[in-house]
């Protein structure tokens, strides 16, 4: 009937439903090897203990109203999967200094090597990524289809000549990054966004600055977010 709610496509096999879970929390922008060990966490009998045909339903109610942004769970479980992960493969903690537009205090926000600047604001567990998810939308879920996780790279940590961002400092944005920068608020010669800016040790320490004001396409468009 119309107008009546959508049943959601359980899968009938717990082959099919794991691997209808796994589809659904990569398609809500998760990299696959981390929905991997997501859905390895939530059939642990000793932790969440999900039956085998409601791994899907299950990863739903996580979700939430994912639609709008309102996570009901899934993100925290990610991250703490996520954090798990990377200190199991040895991985060195990393820290950004993120300077708001408004001339308010610099915060700090931890990270891990690996971790792009957007994963940070997205499932960042400490004070400073709570702080940070205020300023950065990150609207697209980190495939460079928008510009909200716009950010300058502070002069210090900034080398025009670094193209590829190797070693302690960032570079100039690549052509395709380039692209949507150009749709970016007030972009100069030093924006970067998030989702391109990778944390390793070498980049401890890193500065940026946030700008005063977004582009978001989706809202002025009408687009999908989840692309």
């Amino acid at each position: 009937a119309a107008g009546a709610a959508r049943a959601a496509p359980y899968a009938s096999s717990a082959s099919d439903d794991e691997a209808s879970a796994l589809a659904f929390i990569v398609e809500r922008g998760y990299e696959p090897r981390l929905a991997s060990a997501v859905i390895a966490t939530l059939k642990d009998p000793s932790g969440w203990g999900a039956r085998d045909g409601e791994l899907l339903k299950t990863a739903e109610q996580l979700a939430g109203a994912w639609e709008i942004g309102a996570d009901a769970g899934l993100g925290a479980l990610a991250a703490a999967v996520e954090r798990e992960m990377a200190e199991t493969a040895g991985k060195a903690p990393v820290s950004v200094v993120i300077y708001p537009a408004s001339g308010e205090r610099p915060f700090t926000v931890s990270a891990l090597e690996g971790q792009t600047l957007r994963d940070v604001c997205e499932s960042g567990v400490d004070g400073g990524a709570r702080i940070l998810r205020e300023y950065l939308e990150c609207a697209c879920s980190g495939v460079m289809a928008c510009s909200t996780c716009h950010v300058y790279v502070r002069e210090d940590w900034f080398d025009p000549a670094n193209a590829g961002d190797s070693g302690g400092k960032l570079g100039p944005a690549s052509e395709e990054e380039q692209d949507m920068l150009d749709l970016a608020f007030e972009p100069n010669e030093r924006s970067r966004l998030g989702c391109q800016i990778v944390l390793s040790r070498e980049k401890d320490g890193l500065e940026v600055s946030l700008p005063p004001g977004a582009h978001n396409l989706f809202d002025e468009f009408g687009g999908d977010r989840d692309l």
